[in-house]
């Protein structure tokens, strides 16, 4: 080829390129020019819905009666209300516990006045189209004073006497422990004494309740030698909460006070049921109206360890008889000590199955025999008996965890990001992926603490929590909470003892759509197709079975996630696919990881070390029960990849000892000649079993690259995360900020061939990702997200696998054009201690001002600012061709902003900034800033006056000291510094 030629075919290759690169930019600059279309013209339902959410993807609110204090007009103000600002459901909970020394009288309960206004409440949400749930309990669960002894809560006994014989006894044996004049015998046995080295063989055990009768009397001819003579018997639990008192004494109220139900007996349910449900039923009867569902509170009191037919529950669920092993639940043991452990698991176990099928299996069939679905709070969060709390869960239709929010204000992060304040969220969350429930609800920003319990977060402050929970998969916020009350009670009113308050008395409810908007939008999203976690882990069998939060697995580490199974999911719901372990409903996992067989991780010992009736041990276990083995062996032989140890014994006493051969022997089939050490991976059938490797290493080793990964993930790994839902054709990546400064990082996601897309729900503005790039299966996108902010990445459009964008950057590069410095004008609200006029000089804190008007001012202040536009902008004063932005800097704790008489939106969160684009211009800007702070400041400031000087109507004063004259104030105001920029589109 003569050099011609070679010139002529370069011109060709790089007018080809040149034509190549422009058919991509105009490619891509016209998919830009569609998307924008598609979504103005309203076709893409995804984005529709996510602009605006259906009423499935708002968020609840409790909705506290307190001592019934209610009326027509106030359950009127709060639904419409309620409605009108974007929270779709109540739960009506009628409960105590106020935030003031000294409680209101309300209406009797279940009298004729408040049967009236319970058929009126419910009837005005079902007009608005409100969903309406009801707590069935005088209280938090089910309690009253319909509970008779016999049906409360139960708990064994047992007193013992040492004798020698041979010799005739005849007299009184020691009476167990008796709570509330309440006690009957389960038997008394009687077997030799063992001495420190031995333990009781079962065959000696004598069982000698016929001996005893009624009074107590005692007669026994004693065989030769030492003996004891032990006395089992049952009596209520005596727990602080087993028995609700009416205040001032306790937290619930007249009419409501009482024992809880023996939540091991269908009997008890049964009762109670009678007595409160079909009351409530047969109101909406009358009424016309229905109930979406029933609740079940939270469990917080204590455990419960026997009821009346516990030994025919025994048998039932564990195959043999408990009576030569009673003498183990006094601390001898019987056979071994490896014996009387397993028989205490099993007792523990029988505790487990009968709260889940007892009470929440039969709840379930009560709620939904009558046309009601049922909703629970299954997993505590505190003090709680045995449970397996995700089969709880699967017995309901609403299934809730809860997260706090204390220790904000004493948080160097800018928020308590401890993940065990969420610790039931991810076992929550579980629940219904493993189950096959869409939504998985949280009670939301509870809080009860010295100094800030009320009125002291702002939705800000919130955020960050939401973001938390959102991540560990809950979709479905229940707010805590919003009292009923009379609207003459005045503002703040009066309120339950644990924040936050979400009522139409708040200074920021006008503003307050803004905030749940972004709730609603963020739970839409989470709320399309099916998490997305690569390793379930098996929680095995031994008691309590819970779940930890996320990122609590240091052998999986960052950027996977997953979920955990019990017996019953591994037992009735596990298949493969594809060498997949797959459930029912869809959901799927690369992995199914052993934890040494153990339910209490060390993590999950740690977590329940504040479980008051728990003690948990953290070393593993080697124990599986025979079905549970068997299966495992058929999931493998299926094409399962399982990871973890064999395990060495049967979990359970069932067909003792040859039960432990059998789970051996299988054992030996599974793992074959794997050690853990040298031999660590062997197939069988059409999978394998892996031991001695992390699911880290498995996954990686497989060439399954982690899911979410971000530049500096290794050093800080907990700076940012992630939850990851797909429905085959769409992913959905939600990422937060978890610090409290803007962070730019390249954002890696396991996605590929699909055109990245950014959601902010925020403000509801979508766009195509500019700049990012595909390889390998993966795809990288640069982010830019404020202090605890959040986006969703969306994956839809197909795109080649290696595709790219073109662009540095996916957002406006801001440039500063001007600061507002200088004297603004401000106007308070004199009728809650305001000037009627001030001018700030510089932006401070309301807190610093000398006036006590401003320094204890809570509400609304609108500032004032004339300015001209930055003639920096061009020479003709006017701004170059983009968009322009006015931040606000920083604001405590929300602003709404008009600039020309143009109202330009409401910012509750950073950035604070809006654009003003269509609404500057070049000279005589008009600049109107209403900042809104929290009641907590004027409440404090009142505290300190006499009580006809004030301006606030709540509690004279609060218990627990959770506000008081003392409580420092919270900065408040618009605190800047206040800038425009310029910004490319």
């Amino acid at each position: 080829m003569n050099n011609l030629s070679i010139r002529h075919l370069s011109i060709r290759i790089i007018l080809s390129a040149f034509l190549i690169f422009n058919i991509d930019v105009v490619s891509q600059a016209q998919q830009h020019k569609n998307y924008a279309k598609k979504n103005t013209a309203g076709t893409d339902t995804l984005f529709n819905l996510f602009r605006s959410p259906p009423a499935s993807a708002k968020p609840r609110v409790y909705w506290f009666w307190e001592y019934n204090r209610v009326t027509k007009a106030g359950i009127t103000r709060d639904l419409t209300q309620f409605k009108a600002k974007g929270i779709s459901g109540v739960n009506l909970i009628c409960t105590g516990g106020y935030a003031g020394k000294e409680p209101l009288p309300g209406v009797p309960f279940l009298g004729k006045q408040w049967r009236a206004l319970f058929r009126y409440a419910v009837s005005e949400a079902n007009k608005l189209h409100i969903e309406i749930g009801f707590n069935l309990a005088g209280g938090w669960t089910m309690m009253g004073p319909s509970v008779t002894k016999d049906n409360a809560m139960k708990k064994v006994e047992s007193a013992e006497l040492r004798v020698a014989g041979p010799a005739k006894f005849s007299g009184t044996l020691p009476q167990p422990k008796m709570i509330d004049g309440y006690y009957h015998d389960i038997m008394v046995q009687a077997f030799p004494l063992p001495d420190s080295t031995k333990s009781i063989d079962p065959k000696t055990i004598l069982n000698l309740t016929a001996q005893l009768d009624a009074s107590g009397h005692f007669e026994w001819n004693v065989p030769e030698g030492k003996w004891v003579i032990l006395r089992s018997g049952y009596t209520l639990t005596g727990h602080p909460w087993s028995k609700w008192k009416a205040y001032p004494e306790g937290d619930t109220f007249k009419g409501g006070e009482g024992y809880e139900i023996d939540y091991l007996s269908r009997a008890a349910l049964d009762d109670y049921f009678a007595h409160l449900g079909k009351t409530v039923i047969a109101e909406l009867k009358k009424a016309g109206a229905h109930l979406d569902y029933l609740w079940s509170d939270s469990w917080e009191c204590g455990k419960l360890t026997w009821t009346q037919d516990f030994p025919g529950q025994f048998n039932r669920f564990r195959g043999y008889d408990l009576n030569a092993y009673m003498p183990a639940l006094a601390g001898y043991n019987v056979v071994n000590a490896d014996v009387s452990a397993r028989f205490r698991d099993d007792f523990d176990r029988t505790i487990q199955d009968c709260i889940a099928e007892n009470y929440y299996g039969h709840f379930e069939g009560l709620c939904h025999q009558h046309g009601m679905k049922v909703g629970n709070e299954a997993g505590g969060p505190n003090d709680i008996p045995p449970q397996d709390v995700l089969k709880n869960f699967g017995h309901c239709d609403i299934l809730s965890g809860e997260f706090w929010v204390n220790g904000h204000y004493n948080s160097p992060d800018g928020y308590n990001k401890d993940r065990f304040n969420r610790l039931n969220l991810k076992q929550t969350a579980t629940a219904a992926h493993v189950y096959g429930k869409p939504q998985a609800q949280a009670e939301a920003f509870t809080q009860q603490e010295q100094d800030r319990t009320h009125w002291s977060l702002g939705p800000s402050d919130l955020k960050p929590y939401a973001n938390d929970a959102f991540c560990e998969g809950i979709n479905r916020l229940m707010l805590h909470q919003a009292t009923c009350q009379p609207p003459s009670d005045g503002k703040p009113g009066y309120e339950f003892c644990a924040g936050q308050h979400f009522t139409p008395n708040i200074t920021w409810w006008e503003q307050s759509p803004a905030f749940f908007s972004y709730l609603s939008r963020c739970q839409y999203m989470l709320q399309q197709g099916k998490f997305v976690g690569d390793v379930c882990f098996y929680l095995g069998e031994r008691p309590p079975l819970l779940a930890p939060p996320k990122y609590n697995i240091p052998s999986l580490g960052p950027g996977y996630d997953c979920d955990y199974s019990n017996p019953e999911v591994l037992l009735s719901r596990m298949t493969v696919k594809n060498g997949r372990i797959v459930l029912p409903d869809g959901m799927s996992y690369k992995l199914l990881v052993l934890q040494n067989c153990t339910s209490p991780l060390q993590e999950i010992a740690k977590q329940v070390g504040a479980y008051q009736s728990l003690s948990v041990s953290s070393v593993p276990s080697d124990a599986m029960s025979l079905s549970v083995i068997k299966k495992i062996r058929e999931l493998v032989n299926l094409g399962a990849t399982v990871v973890g140890a064999p395990p060495d014994i049967s979990a359970e006493l069932k067909n003792y000892p040859e039960c432990d051969t059998e789970v051996r022997k299988i054992a030996a089939e599974i793992w074959g000649d794997l050690d853990g050490k040298t031999r660590t991976e062997r197939r069988l059938g059409k999978g394998r079993v892996i031991w001695g490797k992390t699911p880290r290493e498995v996954l990686l080793e497989d060439g399954l690259a982690p899911d979410f990964s971000f530049t500096g993930q290794a050093e800080k790994p907990d700076q940012f995360d992630y939850i990851h839902r797909t429905d085959k054709e769409t992913d959905i990546y939600f990422v937060i900020n978890r610090t409290n400064r803007r962070q730019v990082s390249a954002f890696t996601f396991r996605v590929a061939g699909k055109q990245p897309e950014i959601w902010n729900a925020v403000t509801g503005k979508t766009q195509l990702a500019a700049a990012y790039r595909q390889e390998n299966g993966r795809s990288t996108l640069p982010l830019e997200l404020d202090a605890f902010g959040s986006c969703f990445i969306v994956f839809r459009k197909p795109v080649a696998l290696n595709a790219k964008g073109e662009a540095e950057s996916n957002f406006p590069q801001l440039k500063e054009m001007q600061k507002l410095d200088g004297v603004w004008k401000a106007i308070f609200d004199t009728q809650w201690g305001g000037p009627a006029k001030a001018e700030f000089p510089e932006l401070v804190s309301w807190t610093k001002r000398p006036e006590e008007g401003i320094k204890y001012y809570s509400g609304t202040a609108t500032y004032t600012k004339t300015f001209d536009l930055s003639r920096g902008a061009d020479s003709k004063g006017t701004h170059k061709p983009g968009k322009i932005f006015l931040d606000l800097g920083e604001v405590k704790n929300v602003a709404e902003v008009r600039l020309n008489g143009k109202k330009l939106g409401i910012l509750w969160c950073a950035p604070w900034r809006v654009e003003i684009t269509n609404a500057v211009k070049p000279t005589g800007n008009i600049l109107e800033v209403d900042v809104i702070n929290l009641w907590a400041n004027r409440v404090v400031g009142d505290l300190n006056l006499p009580k006809e000087k004030r301006f606030t109507k709540t509690h004279d004063a609060f218990r627990f000291d959770m506000l008081r004259g003392s409580t420092p104030l919270l900065e408040s105001g618009l605190l800047g510094p206040v800038r425009v920029y310029s910004g490319n589109d």
